[in-house]
């Protein structure tokens, strides 16, 4: 019996380990061929002088001027994958939207620190992975800014943080941005009415809306009538998502600011005296080319799709990661696919600029 006790130690050391791997709630995402951002840096390994600008292009906001320096202390072969530091560069940007926040919002800059780490994790092409855990951290980050604003959106109008702007009024957007006005059509007698106008939603930079679905659109048949179409199902799990996703969306384009087509929401947030108003992609003097900006488009859309795929399967059904909790699995695939699909935007903008020779300061 004695004998047989380091031998039964051992096994069960064994199945130890393998129930702790099991429960990991790391998902890879290397073998993943529709997350793209890693064909960008492949693409240009042979051709230093181009990777050495993609890295100068993915450390910075594309409304900034070019910062093409070499002295960063990164080997030649490893110029184009990351910082000395070991942070990737796309990381980078988020930093200063951070800065800003310590500035504004000293006790909420903490909590924000999670999406460089989640970032980070995704953005290493050998090691790129989803750690689910950071993401649940991420989705309470959302909530918390989200009821922020209810309490003090006087405030964060007149916010200095650039983010805090951007949030409030995509949050707006999405809620309608509703405003009231009298009636045109008043005769002078009886009670003058009002009328509700509201936006057609929070558009992003590459021009698809997102409109709280507990809106009903109405459709103007004449001066004096309109009609007023069916409301769709207000639900947790898709008023969770959506507003992850706007939360995501607000960061990331505080910090990247990748040109945005015309009619997008970030484009009404008004500059202050700090930071420049958003940049509008200009076809006169193109950034990139209008193809490239629809490849960007399409290949940030398919890198949301497979990572919210890969992130919807690990927290459903009999998966290990399994939430047990649609309303929870349901904002954690998209918190997964949004993140996925900003990086790929920057990083693929930064890749149709240098090789198609545009200037980053347009």
């Amino acid at each position: 019996m004695m004998m047989r006790l380091p031998h039964l130690l051992c096994a069960l050391s064994v199945i130890l380990l393998v129930q702790a791997g099991c429960g990991s709630s790391v998902l890879q995402l290397r073998d993943q061929p529709d997350f793209l951002h890693g064909t960008f840096r492949q693409k240009l390994a042979d051709k230093k002088d181009l990777a050495a600008k993609f890295l100068a292009c993915t450390r910075q906001a594309h409304d900034e001027p070019p910062n093409e320096r070499r002295d960063i202390g990164a080997t030649p072969g490893s110029l184009f994958l990351q910082l000395p530091d070991g942070q990737a560069a796309s990381v980078s940007p988020l930093a200063g939207v951070i800065d800003t926040i310590r500035r504004r919002h000293p006790d909420k800059t903490v909590s924000l620190s999670i999406l460089t780490d989640v970032l980070n994790d995704m953005a290493h092409d050998g090691t790129s992975r989803i750690d689910l855990d950071k993401l649940k951290q991420v989705i309470n980050v959302a909530r918390q800014w989200h009821g922020h604003l209810g309490l003090d959106e006087d405030q964060l109008e007149q916010d200095s943080s650039r983010f805090a702007r951007m949030l409030l009024a995509y949050n707006k957007a999405y809620f309608g941005d509703f405003s009231f006005t009298a009636r045109s059509d008043y005769s002078g007698a009886g009670i003058r009415g009002v009328v509700k106008v509201a936006s057609k939603g929070f558009v992003d930079r590459s021009g698809h809306a997102l409109l709280f679905p507990g809106i009903s659109p109405e459709i103007e048949a004449s001066p004096a009538s309109s009609v007023r179409t069916s409301t769709a199902t207000v639900d947790s799990q898709h008023v969770s998502a959506d507003l992850t996703r706007i939360f995501l969306e607000a960061f990331f384009d505080a910090a990247y600011r990748v040109p945005a087509v015309h009619g997008a929401t970030a484009l009404r947030v008004g500059p202050d005296s700090q930071a420049s108003a958003y940049p509008e992609f200009d076809a006169n003097r193109p950034m990139i080319s209008l193809e490239a900006l629809a490849r960007v488009t399409r290949d940030a859309l398919r890198a949301e799709a497979a990572v919210t795929s890969l992130a919807g399967k690990a927290v459903r059904g009999g998966s290990v990661f399994s939430t047990q909790n649609e309303t929870l699995a349901a904002t954690l695939e998209t918190a997964a696919g949004v993140i996925a699909k900003k990086l790929v935007e920057h990083e693929g903008f930064c890749y149709y600029q240098v090789t198609e020779g545009k200037s980053a300061a347009g």
